[in-house]
């Protein structure tokens, strides 16, 4: 259990349970008749005293308890409910005695049947009291470990997005200082447009971005550096189309999320120039879809594990959404969610 305690709701549920108890009892006696409307009103008044101190009391224990018992365990606990008992008893027993004297009736305090009436009233109160506490402190337990937990889970996703970003596939930095080794001595205009190209999305991939999210056209944006890069490597073997509205455009989506799908389907299916990969990215209300011809490579390449199922937990941390993979014979897409702003939790 956290050693932090939910006073605020302990609180709230002190004073409910004081209001609707003695309503409840207040709306009985008008029904049942019972003496004169000052009694009726004397005992609302007195039942929302000894009730709400019963309550206060209790609270007060569970802070001694949390400050001297930090984690829970049975000597801590058999402390807390004696300790509790031994409270809210003394004070339910000097309210009775002080009400009894102001109503001027000391001889209830000496009538067998009225002590036991008011021990019965006590013990049903106080545990009561004690189990919806308990309660609050279960369901405050509860939610902090599922915080505790989602933010673990946040900081994992984090270390694996900045990883994906970081630590760029070794084949794609071999290949491209390859192809630009090859590109200056062919073609040196060739070369500075794939050297611009590169340098344009090595800065995006190592660049610090706190807001995990971006603005789809800056997605596209690094998408076609990306993009006319692996033209320049594979030429026809390779087409890329981009059908996005310009509403959309100024969503946003996670960030690098697009490169990932690129990248992922290049990195999976076979590109020739007889039969060239077609890759459309294309957008349809609250969501964009990468779509592909499927040519599954015979030999595959050896998968990071940081890509689709990196980009599944992002959206899962981000807003629970869910990515949607579809896969038949000839086609694969993956269509992921559009933000209307950066304010994405919702």
């Amino acid at each position: 259990m956290n050693a932090s305690l939910p006073l605020q709701n302990l609180y709230r549920l002190n004073l409910l349970m004081t209001i609707f108890i003695n309503l409840f009892v207040f709306v009985m006696l008008i029904i049942s008749k019972v003496e004169s409307i000052t009694f009726v009103i004397m005992t609302f008044v007195r039942g929302c005293i000894m009730i709400y101190l019963l309550g206060l009391s209790n609270i007060y224990t569970l802070r001694i308890w949390r400050s001297k018992y930090a984690q829970s365990n049975k000597r801590g606990i058999f402390l807390r409910y004696l300790f509790g008992t031994l409270l809210s008893l003394t004070i339910y027993t000097v309210l009775i005695v002080c009400f009894s004297f102001l109503s001027g009736k000391q001889n209830e305090l000496s009538d067998q049947k009225m002590i036991i009436t008011h021990f019965v009233s006590y013990v049903i109160f106080n545990t009561l009291m004690i189990v919806l506490q308990n309660q609050v402190l279960l369901q405050h337990s509860k939610s902090q470990a599922e915080l505790e937990n989602m933010q673990l889970k946040a900081a994992v996703s984090e270390a694996s997005n900045f990883l994906l970003r970081q630590q760029i596939h070794p084949h794609f930095l071999f290949n491209s200082l390859t192809i630009l080794k090859s590109l200056y001595k062919k073609d040196t205009e060739k070369g500075e447009f794939y050297l611009t190209k590169l340098a344009n999305f090595l800065r995006a991939s190592v660049s610090d971005h706190a807001s995990k999210i971006s603005s789809l056209q800056t997605e596209l944006t690094l998408c076609l550096d990306y993009m006319e890069m692996q033209k320049i490597r594979f030429g026809d073997a390779i087409e890329y189309n981009v059908n996005v509205s310009e509403q959309a455009r100024s969503k946003f989506v996670p960030f690098f999320s697009i490169q990932v799908l690129l990248e992922n389907t290049i990195k999976h299916n076979a590109l020739t120039e007889e039969n060239p990969l077609r890759i459309n990215v294309s957008d349809d209300g609250d969501y964009i879809t990468v779509e592909n011809n499927l040519q599954v490579k015979s030999n595959k390449e050896v998968s990071t594990g940081l890509g689709l199922a990196n980009l599944a937990e992002r959206y899962k941390l981000l807003s629970g959404d869910q990515i949607d993979i579809k896969q038949s014979a000839e086609r694969f897409s993956v269509t992921i969610k559009m933000y209307e702003n950066e304010n994405y939790n919702h």
